[in-house]
């Protein structure tokens, strides 16, 4: 099964996805972090089930590789690289939480919305518009930043950058 991105795809079952009717088997993709839980689609649709046990549930899905074209060395590549993907987005969300941790301050301007504009850490580092993590913590606040009450802003024009000391939770003007 080799899906429009050119992943190879191959069947897996989770020993935590156990029901009362059997094993739900799941999809993974070569590359990409997690599985996909075979739960079918549609108001009418109902998961699959593959055996009652486990060993049984994973010999359907041997099979149903096989038939893809799959070899067992395939499958444990593809399950090993979503595993390193999946891992991978978990060391950069450690990294990014270390690097957020460490902050002062944020410094917020205003464009198209408002957006982070550099991140000022403790060691006296910036992390700014040249550093590709900048972007990473911008997603990740986003959100955020429209709920913050801008009424400090009062009539400040938009090249105005606004920044919040981490410690103190005070606002401070730069222009």
């Amino acid at each position: 099964m080799t899906p429009p991105t050119g992943k190879r795809q191959a069947f897996y079952v989770d020993a935590t996805l156990q029901t009362e009717h059997g094993f739900i088997p799941s999809v993974v993709t070569e590359g990409e972090p997690g599985h996909t839980p075979m739960l079918g689609n549609g108001a009418l649709a109902s998961p699959w089930y593959w055996g009652n046990d486990l060993a049984t549930a994973r010999r359907i899905a041997a099979r149903s590789n096989a038939a893809l074209g799959l070899t067992e060395s395939d499958v444990r590549d593809v399950v090993a690289s979503s595993f390193r993907a999946s891992e991978a987005i978990a060391e950069a969300g450690r990294i990014i939480h270390s690097i957020v941790a460490d902050a002062i301050s944020y410094d917020v301007a205003d464009g198209d919305g408002w957006f982070l504009r550099r991140v000022n850490l403790a060691d006296g580092s910036v992390i700014d518009q040249d550093d590709s993590t900048l972007a990473i913590m911008d997603s990740a606040i986003a959100p955020y930043l429209s709920q913050i009450d801008w009424g400090a802003r009062g009539d400040q024009d938009a090249d105005t950058v606004l920044r919040v000391d981490v410690r103190t939770g005070r606002w401070l003007r730069e222009s």
